[in-house]
């Protein structure tokens, strides 16, 4: 064989393995990113938890060795990796490292039961909300019993005035305290760093009650019969009712990404949601 033709077989050759070649990692829509990095708490049921063995439900958390993460963000999660054909990681990660984790490519998502808010805009962006819920009060169970049915600003104001309300650090639920007690006469107590610390200043009598989405006060109250579930009137909340919403946590560098997953939860109707929140709820509380 001559040296041309050597070489015109090489290139062929070449060509050819090239085209039979494992697939470059890419993804179909052009986003900034080959794989969900999902930051989560893995702690705020039903939202998200951990389990220690694996189901069809759960993802396996890439940082922490045997545990896995279940729960609706989780499922969302899922459903985002499909429709977007890229892989998905879960991230353990305390409630205040995320935005950080964000900010500095860590993670690239924060799917975690967080609200968009004006403060929170200034470090990262959001997709559209993937969950909107109702703000409930957590107090003992014998008040929930005395007090049913839905609570008006009157209602509230006799039941709250001169009381302590507390919630999650740099959460929306903590922040709405305020309008407690300004409308109501509470006494806004200093923040817990979780929910269940929160629950727990309640079940001991330290707070009268806690602030919380309705779904993660139902995983709440299922895990402790001394606690029930004083439902409000929402429009008490006035501007802030906009902030019960969640929604996807991005890097403000990542535009298509945003546009990609809002597309992708467009698909997700809110029969589905509903659905998917109700079964992370009735999950979360089994064998409680």
């Amino acid at each position: 064989m001559s040296h041309k033709l050597a070489l015109l077989a090489l290139s062929l050759l070449s060509l050819g393995m090239a085209s039979c070649g494992p697939t470059p990692t890419s993804n179909p829509g052009g986003i900034e990113v080959n794989k969900l990095i999902v930051g989560l708490e893995c702690d705020y049921a039903p939202f998200n938890w951990t389990e220690i063995s694996s189901n069809d439900f759960t993802l396996p958390i890439a940082n922490v060795s045997g545990q896995y993460a279940d729960g609706y963000d989780v499922q969302i999660a899922k459903k985002l990796s499909q429709e977007l054909q890229i892989p998905v990681e879960i991230y353990k990660e305390d409630w205040e490292a995320l935005i950080p984790d964000l900010q500095t490519n860590t993670i690239n998502v924060v799917i975690a039961g967080m609200t968009d808010t004006e403060e929170r805009r200034e470090s990262i962006a959001f997709t559209n909300e993937y969950y909107r819920s109702e703000l409930v009060l957590i107090v003992k169970k014998e008040v929930a019993d005395s007090n049913p049915g839905v609570l008006n600003q009157d209602q509230l104001t006799t039941l709250l005035t001169g009381k302590g309300l507390l919630s999650q650090v740099s959460t929306v639920t903590n922040d709405v305290i305020d309008i407690f007690k300004d409308k109501c006469g509470a006494i806004h107590y200093d923040p817990q760093q979780t929910f269940a610390l929160a629950a727990l200043d309640v079940s001991n009598g330290s707070a009268f009650a806690m602030t919380a989405e309705y779904p993660v006060a139902q995983s709440i109250v299922a895990s402790n019969s001394s606690l029930g579930i004083l439902h409000l009137d929402q429009t008490i909340l006035g501007d802030s009712l906009a902030e019960l919403g969640v929604s996807i946590g991005i890097h403000k560098n990542h535009p298509k990404l945003q546009e990609a997953l809002n597309v992708a939860l467009n698909k997700i109707s809110q029969d589905e949601r509903n659905d998917l929140m109700v079964a992370a709820v009735s999950r979360s509380t089994e064998g409680e």
